[in-house]
């Protein structure tokens, strides 16, 4: 009987099947004719950086194909987009040696996924070019394509030259994932003319970022993908926090039925259209609304409250709710106006997003109206606004199902709040808890989270912490006290990330 191999990925079972030609010299010369056009130069008979350079590279030359098919791999989530700067992730890969090239050039998992920074848009139609330069390396494999732009509000958009159906077209049938920012008007274009495109068989995701030019109109009646029968994510955007746009009814028809996750961001429509989308959404999960002022006498949304009497609409199948709320409205009153509950929610974020200077607020009052609306077994809250000591105990204590919290941005939790989670007292089966912490409260703080482990010999369902990021100055006292007990439980296991809270820009997510 044959040994059998574990493929942690689809494309190690199918390399386990392939037969690659070994390599070769003069495969390595024909394939050198492909190359970055922005790079072209630098490989002149007067250069000798690269015939230097590969002294070291003996060793890599050794490498089995295998494990450079899993080094090319893990380099695509680090991905370098296609632009006029320099070369992308693959062709970099590529450059590499000449055992790289044959091998990353007969690979074609490195080139289905492209990332296009389009700058200005006027350099997209070659840049299109070179996007198709890559994904014709890529088989027969679905791809995935994703665009981003600069172009501020005040700057006129570039003329359209139908660059979006000339990188859309010859491989729609094969698009899974694809994310379209452009100028309003480049997007209406497209949407408005791609009859011929109807073959979306194979799409999953779709993002559209609406980029705002001078002089641009109202968002365009978009179906070009309501035949798409794998559609399942989709997200709206008007790319700009100054001035949001409504959807009028009708304006975007999906097959709302099979979508799972609807995200609108500075997008907002009347309650009725809204409700007319949500009601066929029976199988959404997870949902991003924008808030906008909620009061009668809004002149500036006057359609949100001359709407017809809605009935209460339940949606039991949405999991996830994201309320993108930059100017700190009331999202209560604004989700009662809405007539819309969440009787099944178990994760809420108030993303407030926006300048920080603006005041990202935070609302207990808010918060408490929206719980006590309907019972919710709330499992993790999270927000990015400046919120109190006082208000993070008060989450703690009266959602007493979380599992999962993210308040870095606000406060230090108290010292009340950490005696009453040393306790038992507050937050009984927290498990992921993302908070800052002021440099005296380290050491007792730590002390909670240890008074928490439970051995993995125990049946208990609560296990503690699986996973802290905490966020504190680095360069105090008291961090510089607890430092080495810190290494030592991450050492042992412990999910343990310190963020430097002088650090405004660190990413702490994974």
């Amino acid at each position: 009987m044959g040994e059998v191999t574990y493929c942690e990925h689809e494309w190690e079972r199918q390399l386990a099947r392939m037969h690659l030609a070994p390599f070769s010299p003069s495969q390595a010369s024909s394939e050198a004719e492909v190359q970055d056009p922005t790079h072209a130069s630098s490989t002149s008979a007067g250069d000798t950086s690269v015939s230097s350079s590969s002294v070291s590279l003996d060793g890599i030359e050794n490498l089995p194909t295998e494990l450079l098919c899993k080094i090319f791999w893990h380099c695509t989530s680090n991905y370098i987009p296609i632009s006029d700067h320099g070369p992308s992730t693959p062709l970099i890969l590529s450059q590499v040696s000449s055992k790289w090239r044959s091998v990353g050039m007969s690979f074609p998992w490195l080139w289905n996924e492209i990332v296009i920074d389009c700058g200005d848009w006027s350099k997209m139609p070659k840049l299109v070019q070179r996007a198709h330069e890559h994904l014709k390396r890529s088989g027969d494999l679905t791809i995935s394509i994703h665009t981003s732009g600069s172009i501020h509000f005040s700057n006129r958009s570039p003329t359209d030259t139908g660059v979006i159906q000339q990188l859309v077209a010859p491989y729609v049938a094969r698009i899974r994932h694809i994310t379209l920012a452009f100028p309003v008007d480049w997007l209406n274009n497209f949407l408005r003319n791609s009859a011929n495109i109807d073959d979306v068989q194979s799409l999953e995701s779709l993002k559209l970022v609406y980029h705002p030019t001078e002089g641009s109109g109202r968002l365009t009646h978009n179906s070009l993908f309501i035949h798409a029968p794998r559609l399942r994510k989709v997200e709206l955007e008007y790319a700009s926090e100054l001035r949001w746009r409504y959807l009028n009814p009708n304006t975007v028809q999906l097959p709302w039925s099979q979508i799972e996750e609807l995200n609108f961001i500075h997008l907002v429509t009347s309650p009725s259209y809204l409700q007319s989308i949500l009601v066929q959404c029976a199988n959404l999960e997870k949902c991003t609304l924008s808030i906008i002022k909620a009061t009668e006498e809004s002149s500036h949304h006057p359609f949100l409250y001359n709407s017809p009497q809605l009935n209460h609409l339940n949606l039991p199948s949405i999991k996830h709710l994201t309320l993108y709320n930059p100017k700190n409205f009331d999202y209560a009153k604004y989700l009662a106006a809405l007539r819309i509950h969440f009787p099944s929610l178990e994760h809420f974020s108030i993303a407030s997003g926006g300048d920080p200077r603006n005041g990202r607020q935070w609302s207990h009052m808010q918060f408490m109206h929206f719980i006590r609306e309907t019972p919710l077994p709330l499992r993790s809250v999270s927000t990015p606004a400046h919120i109190s000591d006082t208000d993070i105990e008060s989450i703690m204590g009266e959602v007493p199902s979380l599992v999962e919290l993210d308040v870095t941005e606000g406060k230090s939790i108290s010292e009340t709040t950490v005696r009453l989670m040393l306790q038992g007292y507050l937050a009984s089966q927290l498990e992921i808890l993302k908070c800052s912490v002021a440099p005296e409260l380290l050491s007792n703080f730590l002390d909670m989270v240890e008074s928490r482990f439970v051995s993995r010999k125990s049946t208990a369902k609560y296990r503690g912490f699986k996973k802290l990021v905490i966020r504190c100055p680095k360069d105090s006292d008291g961090y510089r006290e607890v430092q080495e007990r810190i290494e030592e439980l991450q050492d042992s296991g412990r999910d343990i990330t310190i963020v430097d809270i002088q650090d405004r820009s660190s990413n702490y997510e994974e």
